[in-house]
């Protein structure tokens, strides 16, 4: 996958002596529009320990930051200084690291026997047994979890040993996860604009219908009044009345101008750097309402039809927007 801008200037920053954090090299405060879902790998070379750095980043959706680490357990203190050198990747999503190594012999998490160590665990074991009054009889498998749980990483350099390639496979690998990361975003962008347009569409033929719902509610009240032989003027007060309390109750001007203006906010985070998950989905909410608030103060069937319309195209919309970051 090609290299945006804003990842390039990360990978070429040589600025700051530690890891090329995002707020350190001068990224845009909002960047472009990101899925919560990507795969990333990077790869580098310990030559000087005749090892090679694998490591693959993976992003699914979660409303806060997660973050899980696999590395050696050898490791103390990786996970944490992990923690620190991809800060500012991620905003939001549920992010899994893992780093593998391998040696010229092989992964490093092939099993290799620490003789003095499993006999020394072994007796120790075993006395404590005796101790207890139970009978130890241990079988392969126990040997072979002794052998895994004592196993020798004499030849597993400390992470501090790795550090630059370690930080340039995980550098490579939150490039290649950003590039997956912003096309899936764009593509995003794309069905979000097409969906709010259709929303759009939903809203005007509201307004329309609500033009000339009180002179058809006037009609049907006169048509009513007619067949129970009430034969009052059309201009009589009491009437009037009756058309003015049905006008004011089913006015819904305001919340069509509202809809107009969320959808018009929602196109515009489409449009801009700050795009935000988090403010897309407070919008659906709000435009949520809106289309609710429309329905209860309507009785035109017409316009409880295209509330309905609205509610599920917003639905898809809502479903869109928990996968942006």
């Amino acid at each position: 996958m090609g290299l945006t801008k804003p990842v390039f200037n990360w990978l070429v920053s040589v600025k700051n002596p530690r890891f090329p954090l995002p707020s350190r090299l001068g990224l845009p405060m909002f960047p472009p529009m990101r899925s919560m879902t990507g795969f990333g790998r990077g790869c580098a070379d310990a030559a000087d320990a005749g090892l090679s750095i694998q490591v693959e980043i993976n992003s699914v959706n979660r409303k806060t930051l997660d973050t899980q680490i696999s590395a050696p357990r050898e490791w103390s203190g990786f996970e944490a200084s992990c923690n620190e050198w991809i800060k500012g990747a991620f905003q939001r999503g549920r992010i899994n690291i893992q780093v593998k190594l391998e040696s010229s012999r092989g992964s490093l998490d092939a099993l290799s026997l620490n003789t003095a160590a499993m006999e020394q665990s072994m007796n120790d074991l075993r006395a404590f047994a005796y101790a207890q009054g139970l009978e130890f009889s241990p079988d392969g498998r126990f040997l072979l979890e002794l052998a895994r749980s004592v196993k020798d990483s004499s030849s597993l350099p400390d992470w501090t040993e790795l550090e630059a390639p370690l930080k340039k496979a995980i550098t490579l690998a939150l490039a290649d996860i950003d590039s997956m990361r912003l096309q899936e975003g764009a593509a995003l962008a794309a069905d979000l604009k097409a969906r709010i347009t259709e929303l759009e569409g939903y809203r005007s033929q509201i307004e329309q219908c609500a033009l000339g719902s009180t002179t058809r509610y006037r009609d049907a009240l006169l048509d009513r009044l007619k067949q129970l032989n009430l034969q009052l003027d059309p201009s009589d007060e009491r009437v009037l009345k009756e058309i003015a309390l049905f006008a004011d109750r089913s006015d819904i001007s305001e919340e069509t101008t509202r809809l107009a203006s969320h959808f018009e906010q929602f196109l515009g985070f489409l449009e801009s750097d700050d795009a935000s998950g988090r403010k897309m989905d407070f919008l659906c909410q709000e435009i949520h309402r809106e289309f609710n608030t429309t329905g209860s103060k309507s009785n035109d069937i017409e316009i409880t039809r295209l509330v309905i319309e609205g509610k599920n195209a917003l639905e898809r919309i809502r479903d869109q927007v928990q996968n942006i970051e």
